[in-house]
């Protein structure tokens, strides 16, 4: 039951992060800068998170002395994964970036098995294989182009510090906070270190209409809030590996939304690479042997 649970919480953690580019382009239009956005995005996920755990639960805010320089690394790495994402959409389609993002999995598994050891069942090879197989092949299919070398750099960076987050969530001494304090204090190191990239970069451009502000909230709860939690929960209950092998729902839901809102177009081949990906989540979610 607790592995079908944490199957659950890794499938909405992974939609939730597929919807940042529906936000972020948007934003981009308007003239807003990819700092911007950023502050933006975890100022409203810190605000909107602290007023929630405050109501719910304010004693799981506090944590020891001892830890804040591990939720320190934790808020550098998300903010720096967010960072190189967010600067991608830039270079390359939300379609592609979003697939692109996906290789983390495979980072994560080589994490596990060279410094944790860690043995990768047959069956999650299987679905490690196939589901990375579809993103290639919905990569390849997004808009027939070129890919800029900088864009596919900035994801493949974007998508290492996601990768050694997922690892470190769960091996490392973060295990023993609770999730709540954990998602509060990432965001709100994201948060600061935002604010200070944005003083650096000239200041604060902020959203000019009530759409803007609409993304920018969605920005703050869907591929925030809700993203981080759940794939904290479902790490907890099925671990780095396969909460990772479900983030192939991250650039479905991306690709399937940039269609229906962002306009773009879907193809034969990148459509075989959706039901690739969608063979290996179930496969996944079937009984272990």
């Amino acid at each position: 039951m607790n592995h079908l649970k944490g199957y659950i919480y890794a499938a909405i953690a992974a939609a939730a992060y597929g919807t940042n580019p529906i936000f972020a382009i948007p934003l981009y239009h308007e003239g807003m800068t990819v700092s911007s956005v950023l502050f933006m995005r975890y100022a409203m996920a810190v605000v909107i998170m602290l007023i929630v755990t405050m109501i719910k639960s304010p004693k799981s805010l506090v944590i020891k002395p001892k830890h804040i320089g591990i939720i320190a690394f934790m808020g550098i790495l998300m903010v720096l994964s967010s960072i190189g994402l967010f600067a991608s959409y830039k270079y390359l389609s939300a379609g592609i970036a979003s697939t692109l993002l996906f290789f983390y999995p495979v980072m994560v598994a080589i994490i596990m098995a060279v410094f944790y050891k860690e043995h990768l069942t047959k069956r999650s090879w299987i679905c490690l294989v196939t589901a990375f197989l579809g993103v290639v092949i919905l990569s390849k299919g997004d808009d027939g182009g070129m890919i800029s070398i900088i864009g596919l750099a900035l994801v493949m960076f974007s998508s290492l510090c996601y990768a050694i987050y997922l690892v470190y969530i769960n091996r490392g001494p973060m295990k023993k906070i609770d999730t709540s304090a954990v998602t509060f204090y990432v965001i709100a190191g994201g948060f600061i270190v935002m604010a200070i990239n944005c003083l650096i970069d000239g200041g604060v451009i902020l959203p000019h209409s009530t759409k803007a502000w609409l993304n920018t909230i969605g920005l703050g709860v869907f591929p925030t809030i809700v993203s981080l939690i759940f794939t904290s929960r479902a790490i907890a209950l099925v671990g780095s590996t396969e909460t990772a092998i479900f983030g192939a729902l991250e650039p479905l839901t991306a690709v399937i939304l940039g269609i229906i809102i962002l306009g773009e177009t879907l193809t034969i081949q990148p459509a075989i690479g959706m039901i690739l990906i969608f063979v290996s989540v179930t496969v996944l979610m079937k009984k272990k042997d």
